[in-house]
């Protein structure tokens, strides 16, 4: 069925244009014209979430996965201003959607109707694009001249126009505006909102469509660089640091993974949302660079690591170490490459090289020069890896520990989804390789880890496992309210009763005051969230008792499964700060 309101049924017609065809609806009652049209539609792929927040980021964990714009819908009101925390992720880690938010008519705001806000722009810079369309003048007409502030239909313009006339240069303003918006998503990796005005009746449909779209798919070129004198700066230098950000899986081809690691003068740095993997480059940053800052030798080391020219690929660096000491190495330069956002993460003024990773390093990389810069970086890092080893063998039950058997421990068939806070950055202290790993890193938030990654095992061949915090994970329980969950999707909850990475940061203070609004200490638990919403649940809080867990734990079962660890938030925080300690002595 296709909604008899024009705006709605060219939304409805371009999308099937551009292929775009997952729809994340939140039910309402001002989009059923879009709503019912979407979902009567065999060619959509539609999920209904209740609640805006959490299908905001249900829908950025689908397009993280396909790699598309999904589009997320909702009614009119407040219910948009819940997308915001999934929109600035979105701009942020550049992930495409696409919001569409249906509205009363611009003449019904302000004047006392029910669920009315000012809807136009409500993301402000965290959109590419923001627009409201212009309202059907065909659709209602008499109730659009009843309005003493309508501006659609003037009297003195009826002299010269039709209603036709007019609506039909309002179909031409909102096929342009819906052409474009969406072709940016597509094409620019970011989210963007359209606005429809809708005057009731709302719930007029036809088998067929009713107008004929006129515009064709807009492309945006981008201008290739000349890297003649990248090839000339770089054929110099002795030290080139890359950096590797977030990064989707196999963005890098072999044979370019094979010449950079063949080069003594190329350090690789990679995170574990680069999903990136060699045994010749550098993972775990902050086990390497971290205890420098508490070392004896810290200027020397610091000034032994320091590049001339920096390389970053990829999204966001997840590393403040790396930030803190690139940020200090003067003078340098930095390159990003790619067509990801350029961002001037170390205050060195960054050059945006527009060109695929692949193309450019098989240009510039061309000689490599007898360079002992790789060899500082392994032999740092090959005796942080042996103390690593010893210092673990030795502690007792606490995050630090959890986080070293779950990454020896987890099914390799899994994709993880990790929240933000401590989670992802115990990872970065492990080996991860050949995982491929996931986190909202373009705002770092926590409140939508859960969502996102049920989201992203919708269209994953693979299961999906969420390694999350406590307060991540109650922060977005809405995330479980929605019937598309396998049997396959996993949990795993490290429970140690708040915010404890607080502890961990200068100034913390152990009273009264930091435990309750800073680290929000709490004795809650999943386990009666796990029985409502239908997960097998086990808790754990010992070492023994996570490895038996975690045997059986990633076996197939008719329900998904929720493993909640308890720790010591106290204990965690002090092994942390001591495993620091213990690797700067070396």
């Amino acid at each position: 069925m296709y909604p008899k309101i024009p705006s709605a049924q060219t939304v409805i017609l371009t999308c099937l244009e551009l292929g775009i065809t997952n729809v994340v609806i939140s039910p309402g009652s001002r989009n059923i014209p879009l709503a019912v049209s979407f979902a009567s539609n065999k060619k959509f792929s539609c999920f209904s979430i209740v609640d805006e927040r959490s299908a905001g980021f249900f829908a950025l964990g689908i397009s993280q996965q396909t790699n598309k714009p999904t589009i997320v819908l909702c009614t009119s009101g407040s219910a948009l201003l819940n997308y915001s925390p999934a929109v600035s992720e979105s701009f942020y880690s550049e992930i495409p959607l696409i919001i569409i938010s249906a509205d009363r008519p611009a003449y019904k705001i302000n004047i006392g109707d029910g669920q009315t806000i000012n809807q136009n722009n409500v993301f402000g810079s965290n959109v590419l694009c923001s627009k409201s369309l212009l309202q059907d003048v065909v659709h209602e007409t008499d109730k659009i001249l009843l309005s003493n502030k309508q501006n659609l239909i003037k009297n003195s313009e009826l002299k010269i126009k039709s209603i036709e006339k007019i609506q039909s240069d309002t179909q031409n303003f909102n096929e342009e505006i819906i052409f474009s918006f969406f072709s940016k998503s597509i094409q620019f990796k970011k989210p963007v909102h359209i606005n429809i005005p809708l005057e009731e009746p709302l719930y007029e449909f036809t088998k067929r469509p009713s107008i004929n779209l006129s515009k064709k798919i807009i492309k945006y070129k981008n201008e290739e660089p000349d890297i003649n004198e990248f090839k000339i700066l770089i054929k110099k230098s002795l030290k080139i640091l890359v950096l590797v950000g977030s990064l989707a899986p196999e963005t890098l081809l072999k044979k370019t993974v094979s010449k950079l690691s063949k080069y003594e003068k190329v350090v690789v740095l990679t995170e574990s949302t680069s999903n990136l993997h060699d045994k010749s480059f550098f993972g775990n940053i902050d086990q390497i660079i971290a205890p420098i800052e508490i070392s004896k030798n810290r200027d020397l080391i610091f000034s032994s690591l320091k590049p001339e020219i920096i390389i970053t690929i990829g999204g966001m660096i997840i590393s403040k170490k790396i930030k803190d000491f690139l940020r200090n190495c003067s003078p340098i330069k930095h390159f990003h490459v790619g067509f990801s956002d350029a961002k001037d993460t170390f205050f060195k003024g960054v050059e945006h090289i527009k060109l695929d990773p692949n193309f450019f390093f098989k240009e510039v990389m061309i000689n490599d020069i007898r360079s002992g810069y790789n060899n500082i970086w392994r032999e740092l890092s090959n005796n942080r890896k042996s103390l690593h080893k010893h210092y673990i063998r030795n502690i007792p039950f606490s995050d630090l520990l959890v986080f070293s058997i779950l990454s020896s421990k987890i099914s390799s068939e899994y994709h993880i989804q990790v929240a933000n806070s401590s989670p992802i950055r115990y990872l970065q202290l492990f080996e991860m390789n050949n995982y491929t790993m996931y986190s909202n890193r373009g705002t770092s938030g926590i409140d939508g880890s859960t969502s996102t990654a049920v989201g992203y095992s919708v269209f994953s061949k693979t299961p999906t496992l969420l390694i999350t915090g406590d307060l991540s994970f109650l922060y977005d329980t809405n995330g479980l309210w929605n019937n598309y969950i396998n049997s396959n999707f996993r949990i795993i909850i490290i429970n140690n009763g708040g915010g404890g990475i607080f502890r961990i940061l200068p100034g913390f203070k152990d009273n009264s005051v930091f435990s309750k609004f800073i680290e929000t200490q709490h004795n809650l638990s999943a386990k009666y969230l796990a029985k409502m919403y239908g997960f097998i649940y086990q808790k754990k809080s010992s070492k023994i008792g996570l490895k038996l867990a975690l045997k059986s734990f990633f076996k197939k079962s008719n329900k998904p499964k929720i493993l909640e660890v308890k720790t010591s938030s106290k204990l965690s925080s002090k092994i942390l700060k001591s495993y620091f300690k213990y690797l700067s002595e070396s």
